[in-house]
């Protein structure tokens, strides 16, 4: 399935103006890109609340850091995400295009990374949550940002749900 960005509907959840906010936001893999540059540098400039959801999205958000496959160089990226416990879970969306983000073929190849919340910095090792894991974290992941949930059924790559352990202070 190729995501038809026009074709895409609106969910009954969400209002005429939030959707055509979240569609302009995710009209292009560019704009995503583009987008999540400034998120990054503007959690760093004041990461207070941020992964409480009181930053500007009122949404968790940390800073993952990872080691990019082929470029062998450190790549930060914001994202919303689940606390489960210790761990934190993240999806690997892209908003429904069918291409897995780089951050997640970057996980694959080394999961070893950093996580940020807030100010705090730590550690992590990464992993895609296994089957019998999955349905359990998308019921709490759809209940956080259930555009996820939507943006699924775009596209039949399924969604990475990675999960975050911290292993030590950075």
């Amino acid at each position: 399935m190729d995501t038809d960005r026009d074709k895409i509907k609106k969910p009954e959840f969400m209002s005429d103006e939030d959707w055509a906010t979240i569609l302009d936001q995710t009209s292009s893999i560019d704009r995503i890109r583009s987008d999540g540059e400034s998120d990054v540098e503007a959690y760093l400039a004041d990461p207070k609340g941020r992964a409480t959801g009181e930053g500007p999205s009122g949404l968790p958000t940390l800073l993952l850091t990872c080691v990019g496959r082929k470029s062998g160089k450190e790549r930060t990226v914001a994202l919303v995400f689940l606390q489960d416990g210790e761990e934190m879970v993240v999806v690997g969306s892209l908003a429904g295009y069918d291409k897995h983000p780089a951050w997640v073929h970057n996980l694959r190849a080394n999961p070893e990374c950093w996580v940020q919340l807030d100010d705090k910095k730590m550690k992590a090792v990464a992993r895609e949550a296994a089957d019998h894991e999955r349905e359990g974290l998308w019921e709490k992941l759809d209940g956080l940002f259930p555009v996820w949930h939507h943006f699924q059924k775009q596209t039949d790559r399924p969604f990475a749900l990675v999960i975050l352990k911290p292993t030590g202070p950075a």
